[in-house]
């Protein structure tokens, strides 16, 4: 599936490690299939930078996500679970079990 992520610059490469702390989903590299949701991010950052910014597609391949490389959780819907696991990212508080 083609993925897209918005930035005030084009990236070559992923690096998670640069990924900023306290978002919805933690320290991550966060993506889209919604290619206009990657347009709004990528004129904001843009903007910030004085530039217009840069939309980077990738291809994701869904069996990363049974790949033992890549810890994941899915949520099917909005939930309770969902809604706790997005507080306690913001919270920083990742080093807690998210399922408690």
């Amino acid at each position: 599936m083609k993925v897209y992520h918005g930035r005030y610059t084009k990236i070559d490469e992923i690096d998670l490690a640069k990924g900023e702390l306290n978002r919805d989903f933690g320290q991550g590299f966060y993506v889209t299939n919604i290619f206009e949701q990657a347009e709004f991010w990528a004129k904001r950052k843009g903007k910030r930078q004085k530039n217009n910014g840069e939309i980077t597609e990738f291809t994701f391949l869904e069996s990363a996500f049974t790949s033992n490389y890549l810890k994941t959780l899915r949520f099917k819907d909005y939930s309770e679970e969902w809604l706790d696991f997005v507080v306690k990212n913001r919270q920083n508080d990742t080093d807690k079990n998210l399922h408690e």
